[in-house]
């Protein structure tokens, strides 16, 4: 049964009209998934030359144990943006004499075939073979690779799972990125270790090569329930009952704000019910996590300012700069529709502005607990919060009237750049490089802060003219709205 779904995706694939798009596309992504491996097997190979230059005087073998929970911990992060559900059409086979779990079984297997689980293999096996084997027999070295194929299962049906259930129910996505940013807040404060939990448990299959068992324990009740879960959601009565709830709701909190709370309603059914506007928001908590990474007590030097800066522009503006660029061209499948009906695009272009200031300001809150790291993280992320919402947002919301290109919501977020053109580099360019400009500008004439200063001031007196910038915006939609509309309908 397996052979016969294969073959009719194989035959799915050759007579849909984009075959030739499609091949091209998984030609060029091929050969990139080869040079990457291609690289990730050297690495793997350069490993016992590497570390002893990055951890002098430490035994490698150790040092190896303790970044192998490190690794498989951005693995996890890396699955969830880029890995992609298995694709079958369920329901024609949900009524023929087929049983659900040979269903599940193929999606199971199918999706196994993926490049993030081959990655882990051509990294850690070279230095299992050549140092590990070496120095502690085949035995030892047999036992890591099963450990490692263990949590590889485990990291992938997680994820499905994660995903699956994020289609269901929107608020996994915040448990689910909630949790991960604990758990990096508790590694980088020091209260839990990933290093000594990882060194822990990999020095102890040295000794015990049995406790493999756990980790492949893990990854098959990983998919396990991954399985449970989509046999008990392959009936048609479930998916008729899911569609009902995906096109019943509803945010009457918003209708207190009349025609602008619709269309932010609008916008908020548009993300949560397609890839890649959800791919957007998931962006946007990642790059919140950044300020682990940037925000450092070292960094807080005059010479490190125009980085902090930066990741603080990204931080608190990084929903504003990717929804923003394609504002219009995300409801291009129905925007002639939505322009033939009695709704003023002034109102349309002020609820755009209302959620971006909305989101922006949720991020500035919550990622204001990094000025637990030190205090003067909260000025520069406060200037570059006032500049996005100001200024950005205009800068934004006029570049999209000068993007003519339409964006299919149903296609795949990963390797997708449908909707991208020149217009959208140059908002990019824009919307950090002047900020950044001038504000190294004015630190050299004066000072940090009299630099902070001005963006901040410059974004407040920006953000109090909304009303001015919406008007002189609309007048600019206006004078291409027929160019924008005719790129919308060229498929």
């Amino acid at each position: 049964m397996t052979f016969t779904l294969l073959s009719h995706q194989w035959r799915s694939f050759w007579r849909s009209r984009s075959a030739g798009k499609n091949l091209a596309a998984q030609i060029f992504i091929g050969f990139m998934s080869l040079y990457l491996l291609g690289c990730a097997f050297f690495l793997g190979l350069s490993l016992q030359h590497f570390l002893p230059r990055v951890f002098p005087g430490q035994d490698i073998i150790r040092v190896f144990c303790g970044l192998i929970l490190y690794y498989f911990s951005i693995d996890i992060l890396m699955r969830f943006m880029v890995q992609e559900l298995p694709i079958l059409s369920v329901q024609p086979y949900l009524a023929q004499n087929i049983r659900r779990s040979q269903l599940v079984r193929f999606l199971n297997i199918r999706s196994l075939f993926h490049f993030l689980n081959l990655l882990p293999l051509v990294i850690f096996v070279p230095f299992i073979i050549t140092v590990i084997a070496h120095a502690h027999g085949p035995l030892v070295a047999g036992c890591f690779i099963i450990s490692i194929l263990g949590v590889i299962i485990f990291n992938h049906f997680l994820i499905l799972y994660v995903k699956r259930k994020i289609i269901i129910n929107s608020w996994w996505l915040v448990g689910f990125l909630g949790a991960v940013g604990i758990l990096i807040a508790l590694d980088y404060f020091h209260v839990f270790s990933f290093r000594s939990l990882s060194t822990s448990l990999f020095t102890s299959l040295i000794r015990s090569p049995w406790l493999c068992i756990i980790l492949v324990a893990l990854g098959l009740g990983s998919m396990v329930n991954n399985s449970r879960f989509l046999r008990k959601n392959l009936y048609f009565e479930e998916i008729a009952r899911r569609g009902r709830q995906r096109q019943s709701t509803e945010y009457t909190w918003l209708q207190q704000w009349g025609l602008t709370g619709e269309m932010v309603a609008l916008n908020l059914r548009l993300i949560l019910r397609n890839k890649r506007t959800k791919a957007v928001v998931l962006m946007t908590f990642v790059i919140m996590l950044y300020g682990f990474l940037f925000y450092k007590p070292v960094y807080m030097k005059s010479a490190h300012m125009p980085m902090i800066l930066l990741a603080a522009l990204f931080i608190t503006g990084i929903f504003i700069m990717n929804f923003g660029q394609f504002l219009f061209a995300w409801h291009s499948g129905y925007f002639d529709g939505l322009m033939s009906l009695p709704i003023s695009i002034r109102e349309f272009i002020r609820a755009q502005f209302m959620m971006f200031i909305a989101v922006s300001t949720l991020t500035f809150v919550v990622t204001s607990l990094y000025g637990l790291i030190s205090w003067k993280i909260i000025p520069f992320q406060f200037a570059a919060f006032l500049y996005n919402i100001g200024i950005n947002t205009v800068v934004v919301v006029y570049f999209s009237t000068r993007s003519y290109k339409g964006i299919d919501l149903n296609r795949s977020a990963t390797f997708n750049y449908q909707g991208t053109g020149m217009s959208q580099w140059i908002n990019i360019l824009l919307v950090t490089l002047i900020p950044m400009l001038l504000y190294l500008c004015l630190a050299w004439l004066f000072n940090d802060w009299v630099g902070l200063t001005v963006l901040g001031g410059l974004g407040l007196i920006s953000l109090l003219l909304q009303n001015w910038w919406i008007n002189w915006l609309t007048n600019q939609f206006l004078l291409r709205k027929h160019t924008i509309l005719s790129g919308f309908r060229e498929k």
